[in-house]
């Protein structure tokens, strides 16, 4: 999803207060992106607790790097142009090109976070209605070489309109692949994940109950083995719970753009130059960003061993 802006948009009257504001918001969530996602790979790689050992877990390690590339490159260039337009400073010419170079990394990070979370959606559902399957086919390695597939092919496809794919064209193949089509596959899936992790839920319950009856009338003794058993459910329903609430963050921070842009690309010449239209959109840029804020903190919401991780990790090196 393209975020950039023509010369025509920017020079218009009386947009001060927006550029501020904008520029303000992204001066705060930018430093606090990359530190929230540098936090959150440092417990992933130290890991006390092995809880991102699995291979549907190195999905969630591309998508914190890429939440974290766009901290650090994309969100402070349009932070600085945005507070250059408000001072109207010398230089400001050049933000047209920034804005375009910015908006180009942001499409690409952005596409391969959508893609990242249709990718770990559909693992997970492999992972939970076919468990057999699940080994030979989804295996660490592979999942690293998916996640780089889908960064090399986010950063093809954007940086096909340097060798002379028109750029209406890609933006509107952009729009109804990566802000469309991907988020409704993704939405499918999980609906089968859910479907699939309920009729798994039931298949132990009932198992365990057995087993229950079955320990009660020989010892009250519990294995560490059995324990062991009883908590991996739990590690799944909150992995299952985390892959929701990213799925909702990506529609609720990346639809209002999506909108915006399906009015731009096929509005008339005179509302896309509109005051109004501009001020929206980049308010719903805005809100886009914040999702990139928002993944690392999914984490720690949803994933209490994560939590543990962190603390144990910063006590570590204190």
């Amino acid at each position: 999803m393209n975020s950039t802006f023509n010369a025509t948009d920017i020079d218009q009257p009386n947009l001060g207060t927006v550029f501020l504001v904008s520029g303000s918001f992204l001066a705060v969530i930018c430093p606090l992106t990359v530190l929230a996602n540098v936090m959150l790979l440092i417990a992933i790689y130290k890991d006390p607790f092995n809880t991102f050992r699995t291979p549907t877990a190195w999905f969630l390690v591309g998508l914190a790097i890429t939440d974290l590339a766009t901290g650090l490159v994309p969100e402070p260039v349009v932070t600085s142009c945005y507070f250059m337009h408000y001072h109207r400073h010398s230089k400001v010419e050049r933000c047209e090109k920034i804005f375009n170079i910015a908006g180009i990394i942001a499409a690409i990070t952005t596409n391969s976070s959508f893609l990242i979370v249709m990718a770990f959606t559909f693992a997970q559902y492999v992972a939970v209605a076919f468990p057999l399957k699940y080994k030979r086919f989804i295996s660490v390695r592979k999942t690293l070489v998916c996640v780089a597939c889908i960064w090399l092919y986010s950063t093809v496809f954007e940086m096909s309109r340097t060798v002379g794919v028109p750029r209406e064209l890609l933006e509107k193949l952009d729009l109804y692949i990566h802000s469309t089509l991907s988020l409704l596959f993704t939405i499918i899936t999980y609906a089968l994940l859910q479907k699939a992790f309920r009729k798994q839920m039931t298949a132990r319950s009932a198992t365990l109950h057995t087993t229950n009856s079955v320990s009660m009338s020989t010892t009250h003794e519990v294995h560490p083995r059995k324990q062991r058993r009883k908590s991996k459910p739990m590690i799944e329903r909150n992995f299952v719970r985390l892959n929701l609430l990213l799925i909702v963050i990506l529609l609720l921070c990346s639809q209002p753009t999506a909108i915006l842009w399906y009015i731009y690309l096929y509005a008339d010449e005179d509302t896309k130059k509109s005051h109004t239209l501009f001020v929206i959109r980049v308010i719903a840029d805005n809100t886009l960003y914040l999702k990139f804020f928002l993944d690392p903190f999914l984490f720690a919401w949803r994933l209490p061993k994560y939590r543990k991780a962190l603390r144990t990790t910063l006590s570590r090196k204190k």
